[in-house]
């Protein structure tokens, strides 16, 4: 880390319009040993921060640049540094960088929090990992995420909880997840089930359907995701009928409601590679290659969501990560000699590497 002091230094030295002479002279030191502080060429001997601390009428820690905490716009700005720098480039110079500022700032919760976001989100653009590299990624993030969990920050230690219980599934530490599972509050009622019927209780219908609609977009993720565990148990024990079923219905759900199928495609192509229906895996991934392409959460014509007021959503980065997630799953490796797959990870390929803006300012 290189040290500011020397900015310092300059910039409470004109606070008090004073000369550098007129500092050395307050330190006991020489002219030129104060330029060469500022200038960076050296750095004041330890035993003299206290005496340039108090003739600058100043602190040893603001002199050292020191910061305990530092503030959301702060945090923004680096996420959004390290975010760029996964962009740009790549992975391992992203990764680095991110390890750089938890050296730098050790003591910010906010900080780890979301640079160990970043990692998750951008941990696809890493292809054709080992498994023991990949353990060796989960581990160091997991333990970043342990100290959030440790600090106690209300914002944060739920949330933490919650992408730990995932690390330790991904690492196979299961008695780690289940103990942090079984720390998370149990409600027996889900409050946002009740707010749309207060309200429509009150007379505020509009309200009470947009609340609703909102629950409804909340909750169909949770079932895709729990279809989507119940055909892998399937296909891993063989009942490829069963699997094939369970991901139709997730297929057709995502249909009905008109919500993307970033969940569903996947197991339908990935039991007829299993059940060695080639052409129709092919189909199946060629459709989906088009949906991805065609991604879009504008639900505004969506009779379904239709109160929902948002901002149209930059999706060019979901996309790069869905196309990338087809490109390394090594479940279709089945297909790989099949000349219309060859066309159709073309197509993946111009996905995945597009520039992506999303977190450009």
């Amino acid at each position: 880390m290189k040290l500011s002091i020397g900015e310092v230094i300059v910039t409470k030295r004109k606070e008090k319009s004073w000369t550098q002479e007129q500092l050395a002279n307050a330190v006991g030191v020489s002219t030129p040993a104060v330029s060469k502080w500022e200038t960076g060429a050296t750095y004041p001997d330890i035993t003299l921060l206290s005496p340039i601390a108090r003739a600058l009428n100043t602190t040893v820690d603001e002199l050292l640049s020191y910061q305990n905490e530092l503030s959301a716009d702060d945090v923004g700005e680096l996420t959004r540094k390290a975010a760029r720098t996964y962009e740009t480039d790549g992975f391992d110079r992203g990764w680095n960088y991110c390890q750089n500022l938890l050296q730098e700032y050790p003591n910010s919760v906010p900080l780890k929090f979301y640079l160990g976001n970043l990692f998750q989100s951008f941990m696809l653009m890493k292809p054709n990992m080992e498994s023991q590299e990949i353990r060796s990624y989960y581990r160091q993030s997991a333990n970043t995420y342990e100290e959030v969990l440790s600090s106690g920050h209300p914002e944060f230690s739920y949330h933490a909880t919650v992408i730990l219980i995932g690390h330790y599934i991904m690492l196979d530490e299961l008695d780690r997840a289940l103990e942090l599972l079984n720390r998370l509050p149990k409600a027996r009622i889900d409050p946002d089930l009740l707010y749309p019927s207060i309200h429509a209780l009150r007379g505020e219908h509009d309200e009470a359907m947009k609340l609703t609609q909102e629950n409804i977009r909340r909750y169909l993720p949770r079932i895709s995701q729990s279809l989507s565990v119940l055909c892998a148990h399937a296909r891993e024990h063989g009942d490829m009928d069963r699997a094939y079923t369970l991901a139709q219905v997730n297929v057709e759900m995502t249909k009905l409601f008109g919500v993307s199928g970033e969940i569903a495609y996947p197991d339908v192509i990935k039991t007829l590679v299993s059940r060695e229906d080639t052409q129709n895996a092919l189909n199946c991934l060629e459709t989906y290659a088009q949906s991805i392409l065609e991604l879009s959460y504008d639900y505004s014509n969506n009779p379904v969501f239709d109160r929902l007021e948002e901002e149209p959503q930059d999706t060019s980065y979901i996309k790069k990560v869905l196309a990338q997630s087809i490109l390394i799953d090594k479940e279709y490796a089945s297909l790989t000699d099949e000349p219309r797959y060859t066309r159709i990870v073309e197509k993946l390929r111009e996905i995945a590497e597009a520039t992506t803006n999303t977190f450009r300012d």
